[in-house]
């Protein structure tokens, strides 16, 4: 994430499991351009190397990419509904009740 902060390329090959699959969540999720998603994303690993190499290789095309990056980037990080989201969760699984609007002087 913090490349994607930094508004650097980052090519990615998303594997099949979770944890290999965070770059292409952040990349797809930011709403960055079709053309520069196409130029970060690989679905082969010879893919992934013709990307990596396109991108250290075209000043016009790292350019390009860098300035949507610099644009979206700040779409991960204020994000109101991933805060709420995790807010509801925490609430959903806390063994404590919520308190009720208005209780203030009542005890949890």
């Amino acid at each position: 994430r913090e490349v994607i902060e930094m508004s650097k390329p980052l090519v990615t090959l998303p594997a099949r499991l979770l944890g290999g699959r965070w770059s292409l969540g952040y990349l797809s999720n930011i709403g960055l351009k079709e053309d520069t998603k196409r130029a970060l994303i690989a679905s082969t690993p010879e893919e992934y190397v013709d990307l990596a190499v396109q991108l250290g290789t075209d000043d016009t095309l790292q350019e390009a990419v860098e300035a949507d990056l610099r644009e979206c980037s700040s779409n991960l990080f204020h994000r109101e509904e991933a805060v709420a989201a995790w807010q509801e969760m925490f609430l959903e699984i806390s063994p404590y009740q919520r308190c009720q609007e208005g209780s203030e002087n009542e005890e949890v």
